[in-house]
C-alpha cells in the first residue's frame, strides 16, 4: 500500500491481527457479520494460549472492531491494557444482510448467493453491505492507524512500536491483502483465537509488508 512521503510516513512498526474467539454461529458454520453476539462459555479457555503467548508484549496501541466478541476477545487476552484500546466500528466484519445467520446449505440454491460465491467484489448481500464499502473502511483505517501514523505517536518502550488489532476474519484477509499485494484475499487462513504479525518498513514512498511467525 503506497502512502504519501514525509515525516508522518516514516518508520518500522509491527502489527499483530488478531481473530475473535469462537461464537456459536462460528461452530453452526453460519455467516456472521454485523449480528453483534457474544462468545461460547469457555472463551477464557479457549483463548489462554493465545493470552499467553502475548502476555510479555508491551502494546504501543491497540485497536478493536467495536463488536461484542471482540471486545470479549480482547479483555480475555489483554486485560491490563484493554482500557487503553480504541474500539472501531471500520474494523468490523462485512455485514450479510438479509444473509446473516444462515448456512451455506440453506443458500447453496439461491442464484444470486451463487453469484456472489463467484464474484463478492460484484455481487451485494440483499440488505448487505457492498464489497467497495466494505473495503474503503478497512483501507481507511489501515492508512489512518497503521501506515500513516508517525512513530513518536505510539510512545510504548518497544524499539520498533506493536500494535494489536482485534478484528474479524474478513476483515484480517482483507488488510492483510493491501498490505503484502502478492497475498490474495483467500491466500490468509485465520482461524478464531489466532494471532498473525505484519511487519511494516518504509522504502521511499511506500511500505514492504512481510508476514513473520507468531508469537
Amino acid at each position: 500500500m503506497e502512502v504519501e512521503s514525509g515525516k508522518r510516513g516514516t518508520g518500522t512498526r509491527e502489527v499483530v491481527f488478531i481473530r475473535h474467539g469462537t461464537t456459536s454461529w462460528n461452530v453452526e458454520k453460519r455467516y456472521l457479520g454485523h449480528t453483534d453476539i457474544g462468545l461460547l462459555p469457555d472463551a477464557e479457555r479457549e483463548l489462554a494460549p493465545l493470552r499467553e503467548s502475548i502476555r510479555g508484549i508491551t502494546w504501543d496501541a491497540l485497536y478493536c472492531s467495536d463488536l461484542l466478541r471482540c471486545r470479549q476477545t480482547m479483555k480475555r487476552i489483554a486485560p491490563v491494557q484493554a482500557e487503553q484500546a480504541q474500539y472501531d466500528p471500520r474494523l468490523r466484519e462485512i455485514n450479510f444482510g438479509q444473509w446473516e445467520g444462515m448456512t451455506y446449505n440453506e443458500l447453496k440454491d439461491n442464484p444470486l448467493y451463487r453469484d456472489w460465491i463467484d464474484a463478492p467484489q460484484h455481487v451485494t448481500p440483499p440488505g448487505g453491505e457492498p464489497w467497495q464499502a466494505f473495503a474503503a473502511r478497512i483501507d481507511s483505517f489501515v492508512k489512518a492507524c497503521l501506515v500513516s501514523v508517525s512513530p513518536e505517536v505510539y510512545s510504548g518502550g518497544n524499539s520498533v512500536p506493536t500494535i494489536a488489532v482485534v478484528t474479524h476474519g474478513g476483515v484480517i484477509r482483507y488488510a492483510i491483502s493491501r498490505l503484502i499485494p502478492e497475498l490474495g484475499f483467500w491466500d490468509t487462513q485465520v482461524i478464531p483465537g489466532q494471532a498473525i504479525k505484519v511487519r511494516l518498513e518504509k522504502s521511499e514512498n511506500s511500505w514492504v509488508s512481510s508476514r513473520v511467525s507468531f508469537p
